[in-house]
């Protein structure tokens, strides 16, 4: 989330770049910082892409939008 207090302010795609200019920001802050670290280090590594999200949205978001954050390469 862009902010911690707007359930709405979700970031639904986040790649490196994205990443690295939140990072610069202070925007990223806390328990997001190992999840988003793991989650490209598993991009960088050859997984496809990850989501990060509730685990009660996970049927949801393998069917139709993402309530989450998708990990992507590029």
């Amino acid at each position: 989330m862009r902010s911690v207090n707007d359930e709405n302010s979700v970031i639904h795609q986040l790649n490196e770049t994205s990443y690295q200019e939140l990072l610069k920001s202070g925007a990223l802050a806390d328990g997001i910082l190992p999840k988003l670290e793991n989650a490209f280090s598993a991009i960088n590594s050859g997984v496809k892409e990850v989501l990060i999200g509730e685990a009660k949205d996970l049927i949801k978001n393998i069917r139709e939008t993402t309530e989450g954050t998708l990990i992507t390469k590029s």
